[in-house]
């Protein structure tokens, strides 16, 4: 149900990366096609913009469009899906971030991992907010000047057996031999404690 896209290039004088994680929704049965259809478009329209001139907007609205363009497609196809979508844009220092659902986004400092999105979650557990199941989705906005290096994108399928503390001791961003190290060790650990979900993760680093 996972999607995950990290796409690096340079857009005029600056150096742009665009990091995304998608789940889609389990309990719907084309939550896949959500997943697969919001990386695949994201990745499109990052490719094809000429300018960053207000990115952070221009990412919303793209959103916003994919979600219009899944639900159409789902009702015509008769489909049931939608996803979680947490979309993270870096031009230089400067981060915009495009959320819906309850995948995740951090800031990872000295201090730890700092929540850059809230989930959409009701107290039942049930999501408030996806991609592809209606016509007008709650769409988290934020942007900011980078205070941190390094960022980490994930699933639920991470988190819900791994505290942000944890998570945070186990990262080493100090190159990208260690990255690859830090990735698989988070992974291996959510496994080991009995996560049978699927579980996506990215670490971001500001060169």
């Amino acid at each position: 149900m996972d999607s995950l896209l990290l796409a690096e290039r340079r857009i005029g004088e600056e150096s742009s990366l665009l990091a995304v994680v998608c789940d889609g929704v389990g309990s719907m049965a084309d939550g896949a096609y959500a997943s697969r259809e919001s990386v695949r478009l994201l990745n499109e329209w990052f490719l094809g913009i000429t300018s960053t001139e207000r990115a952070g907007l221009c990412l919303r609205s793209e959103v916003f469009s994919i979600n219009a363009m899944i639900a159409a497609t789902a009702t015509e196809k008769g489909m049931k899906t939608a996803t979680t979508l947490s979309a993270l844009l870096l031009v230089d220092r400067q981060y915009y971030i495009v959320h819906a659902g309850d995948s995740r986004i951090y800031a990872v400092g000295n201090a730890g991992l700092l929540p850059l999105t809230v989930d959409d979650v009701s107290e039942s557990g049930k999501l408030t907010s996806a991609i592809g199941r209606r016509e007008n989705p709650d769409l988290q906005y934020t942007e900011g000047l980078a205070q941190s290096d390094v960022f980490m994108l994930c699933s639920d399928g991470l988190y819900k057996r791994i505290g942000d503390d944890f998570s945070f001791k186990n990262i080493d961003a100090s190159n990208r031999r260690t990255l690859r190290k830090s990735l698989q060790k988070l992974s291996n650990i959510a496994i080991e404690r009995g996560e049978r979900d699927n579980i996506s993760i990215a670490i971001v680093k500001i060169k």
